[in-house]
């Protein structure tokens, strides 16, 4: 081996015990504990949608006479709704949609229906319409299909507060962890979110794309953090 070549050799293991030495101080330095944090929250919906549709069926003879039918029961679902404080603004109408029904023989005749929903903060107010039948029954309604679904308006600031409570949980379980083994948690390297289970209570229900439950008044929501912490 000559002078040139053993200088280059020389150089090079310096280098190396360089970048390695650099290394082991980064990966010293960058020590790090991955912990799995969880918000969850008991919340009351502000917002309700009764969802409903009237039917009306007729004979071949008098198809055309179902969206005139239609249009009368309507009328009278409106003022109905209307004697109960709802406003215009707060009722949506779907188009009248229909299809033939079918026998043996061809058709027998044809099905009219149109979708009602109205939508309010007044939950009790709405609930007591809905489930009074006999309210209904009088003004000559007979709803084929009613439903009442819950929502929560402020969901935008309950998931940022939900993901704060979440990260907070992962940071508390991080330190017990470093503490065990005689470390400290001294900043957040990365953090990953998972999606929103909005739930009933003490449900145990998940989803990979996430949950949102309208059947029920009072929901849980809940989230997870995966966070990694830098250590020393």
């Amino acid at each position: 081996m000559n002078g040139k070549t053993a200088s280059i050799l020389a150089v090079g293991i310096i280098i190396a015990a360089f970048v390695w030495g650099a290394f082991f101080i980064s990966a010293r330095n960058e020590q790090s504990i991955r912990v799995v944090g969880q918000g969850v929250k008991t919340v009351t919906s502000d917002i309700i949608k009764w969802n409903m549709s009237i039917n009306r069926t007729t004979n071949v003879a008098y198809k055309s006479e179902g969206p005139s039918w239609i249009q009368e029961d309507l009328i009278k679902v409106k003022k109905y709704l209307a004697s109960n404080g709802i406003e215009e603004k707060d009722i949506l109408i779907e188009p009248v949609s229909s299809y033939a029904n079918y026998g043996n023989n061809g058709i027998t005749g044809y099905n009219f229906s149109q979708r009602i929903e109205v939508k309010s903060d007044d939950i009790e107010k709405i609930e007591k319409m809905a489930l009074d039948n006999k309210a209904l029954a009088k003004q000559d309604i007979y709803l084929e299909y009613s439903n009442l679904e819950y929502f929560v308006s402020n969901l935008a600031e309950l998931k940022a507060e939900m993901l704060a409570l979440a990260t907070a949980d992962a940071k508390a379980r991080a330190e017990e962890i470093a503490k065990s083994s005689g470390n400290k948690i001294c900043g957040l390297l990365s953090a990953k979110t998972g999606v929103f289970q909005i739930r009933k209570p003490l449900s145990m229900d998940v989803s990979d794309y996430g949950i949102y439950n309208t059947s029920s008044k009072e929901k849980e929501i809940a989230v997870t953090v995966n966070a990694t912490f830098k250590i020393k």
